[in-house]
């Protein structure tokens, strides 16, 4: 069991899902984040505790503060920043060029003007989803191949 946000995942720890992106967490100071999205059956990791994973679909990239800034290599848009900490910050570039800020603190999950706090996630259940409209769902189901992964 992990707690984020005041929020508890009980088997696996993911609090965001964005574009077939799978944010997962890991208890630290600041918390190890990793990205995984599924291309082709195969994992992709775009982002590995806290570090920027170099992949042939996604530029990658990381300033020296620890900001990591992720864009499609062939259109160049930008798709999502993290910034890791005891209070995690993430912006999701949505289609009509905005940002929808998400932030997850040891209190809350705040994502636009949606706050959760002291929910339970069980076993194959993601916490928010962002879609690329900036519209969002609450507790979805991590696919089988993707749980195959977090389980190796």
């Amino acid at each position: 069991m992990a707690k984020f946000g005041g929020n508890e995942f009980i088997g696996f720890s993911v609090p965001l899902v964005f574009e077939g992106r799978y944010f997962i967490m890991e208890p630290g100071n600041p918390p190890n984040i990793t990205v995984v999205r599924e291309i082709k059956g195969t994992p992709v990791f775009e982002v590995l505790k806290n570090e920027p994973s170099s992949n042939p679909n996604t530029g990658v990239s990381k300033t020296p503060p620890g900001i990591i800034t992720i864009s499609d290599k062939e259109s160049s848009r930008f798709l999502y920043k993290i910034r890791p900490g005891s209070e995690t910050s993430v912006a999701f570039g949505i289609l009509d060029g905005g940002e929808i800020s998400v932030t997850i603190s040891d209190k809350k999950i705040q994502v636009g003007s949606i706050t959760l706090k002291n929910n339970i996630f069980t076993g194959n259940m993601a916490g928010v989803i962002v879609r690329p409209d900036g519209s969002v769902a609450i507790g979805a189901p991590i696919p089988t191949q993707v749980l195959s992964w977090l389980s190796s």
